[in-house]
């Protein structure tokens, strides 16, 4: 039985690595990752924002089905996939965000930094949660709470360490003082590593997750980090003078800083984001990306150490991407450009996986399934996703035609619910107002024009919204199980 490591980052665009064209940026360890396994160029997540996504990742279902449509959310606990290894002989364990329950709030659940900042839990609680035997939390980005809080102060940091310095613009961004050697990441793999030379049972296989939570904002690595990038340097985003007028009308107003998942607010930068203050903010995402990078390093040279490296299933992810200055947008919602939704992957197995690369389309939910057929256990009931081991083993094979992503706006009154397909050449995007983007992505890669209501895309348009209503019926939930007629 393989071992399972499921590296996950956190807001994180696939164009941040080397191994996907970022020539500034750098990321050895990662780049060799993909250069010895497969990586995806057309992964798509099930949904733009953290919560959804994270547990569409871990049970292989649509949003519809497991019921977390929204951050904020508090349902009950479900069967994910570390718990259906641990069913099948695995030891589980999570090492850094989990993000299955809020954070905000006092909502009871051990992810409420509210629930932290009591300090009583603190180091005494280590699971079970979600179908973890082992859990060390990381809350919120950089912020001294639950097992990483209690890490940095027994290891010499101090509150002055973690004040935002350079403060700049409508966003915050800015450094720390803080040493590489305190900073979350490290605190990731630190644990990680303890995890994998002492924790573990050699015994029994294990399938653990190393979950970082940056590069999401704010954009505020140590200082060290920051230095390494100039921001003269900095691969510049996508954008045309005009491309968000033919969108629906949130792409403006999230352009001039008047649009959240609340509502309307007064405009926080009419003209949008300057040049100067864009090349800060990808310069400061690189060196939280770069710091990200070293720690994985630490973490595969560990499993090298360990003897374990050839039996062990690699997988490299983010829960979704970040708008990151395309078409001068920011952060992710319901907009369905490229950098949000298409996110890194990278499956590796020197035993099994040798040195691919793969246009055909993934869907975060197929993680699930392909993991279960890795490691040759069962694959978890009512699962939306499918297994790609079939692909992963002839490149020639595509398991995929179509990508569902869904969104759901929430905060009562501003709920609006959007459905995507995605089929590689198309991307459609339909509103429950009734408004529609569709994206020619084989003619537009940069996603400058809507054509959904150009003449000459009309059929396609029509075949397109037929098949999304397809694709919504056919993932429709399956479960509970039915136990009776009446």
């Amino acid at each position: 039985m393989k071992n399972v490591l499921v590296l996950i980052t956190d807001q994180q665009r696939k164009d941040s690595l080397g191994c996907y064209g970022n020539s500034v940026c750098q990321t050895p360890n990662l780049d060799k990752l993909a250069a010895e396994g497969i990586r995806f160029d057309c992964n798509y997540v099930a949904n733009p924002i953290c919560m959804p996504s994270r547990l569409s990742l871990f049970t292989g279902k649509n949003i519809r089905n497991h019921g977390l449509w929204t951050n904020g959310l508090n349902i009950p606990e479900c069967e994910t996939l570390p718990g259906h290894f641990q069913k099948n002989g695995y030891q589980t364990a999570s090492i850094g965000k989990i993000h299955f329950t809020p954070h905000g709030g006092d909502a009871g659940n051990m992810e409420s930094m509210h629930l932290w900042k009591k300090r009583e839990e603190a180091s005494k609680w280590t699971g079970p949660y979600w179908g973890f035997e082992h859990v060390e939390l990381t809350l919120g980005h950089t912020a001294p709470l639950a097992h990483y809080g209690e890490w940095f102060y027994r290891n010499g940091g101090t509150n002055e360490m973690l004040k935002l310095n350079n403060i700049s613009g409508p966003m915050q961004s800015g450094t720390r003082e803080l040493p590489e050697e305190l900073h979350d990441s490290a605190f990731v793999s630190d644990r990680v590593n303890d995890y994998i030379k002492h924790g573990r049972n050699p015994g029994k296989p294990f399938f653990l997750v190393a979950s970082f939570p940056d590069p999401h904002y704010p954009f505020n690595p140590p200082v060290a980090a920051a230095k390494k990038y100039d921001k003269s340097d900095v691969i510049m985003p996508v954008r045309e003078d005009g491309d968000r007028e033919n969108r629906p009308k949130h792409y403006c107003q999230h352009f001039r800083g008047e649009w959240n998942r609340k509502g309307s607010c007064p405009a926080r930068h009419p003209d949008g984001i300057s040049e100067s203050y864009t090349r800060e903010l990808i310069s400061h995402t690189y060196g939280m990306v770069d710091l990200i990078d070293r720690n994985i390093g630490k973490i595969l040279a560990a499993l090298e150490k360990e003897g374990i490296r050839d039996d062990t299933v690699i997988v490299f992810t983010s829960d979704h991407g970040e708008l990151l200055g395309d078409h001068g947008l920011w952060f992710k919602g319901p907009f369905f450009y490229e950098g949000l939704i298409n996110t890194p992957l990278i499956i590796n197995c020197p035993s099994m996986i040798k040195n691919k690369v793969s246009n055909t389309l993934f869907s975060d939910i197929d993680l699930a399934p392909t993991l279960c057929d890795l490691a040759r256990i069962p694959l978890m009931p009512y699962m939306n996703g499918v297994s790609q081991v079939t692909h992963l083993m002839n490149k020639d094979i595509s398991v995929r035609n179509k990508c569902l992503v869904e969104y759901r706006n929430g905060y009562g009154t501003n709920d609006c619910s959007s459905k995507v397909l995605v089929t590689g050449k198309y991307k459609y995007v339909r509103y429950q107002t009734g408004e529609e983007e569709l994206t020619d992505l084989s003619e537009d890669p940069d996603e400058l024009r809507n054509v959904a209501d150009l003449a000459g895309y009309q059929q396609i348009k029509n075949r397109l919204k037929s098949e999304l209503l397809d694709e919504i019926l056919s993932t429709e939930p399956k479960g509970p199980k039915q136990v009776a007629l009446a």
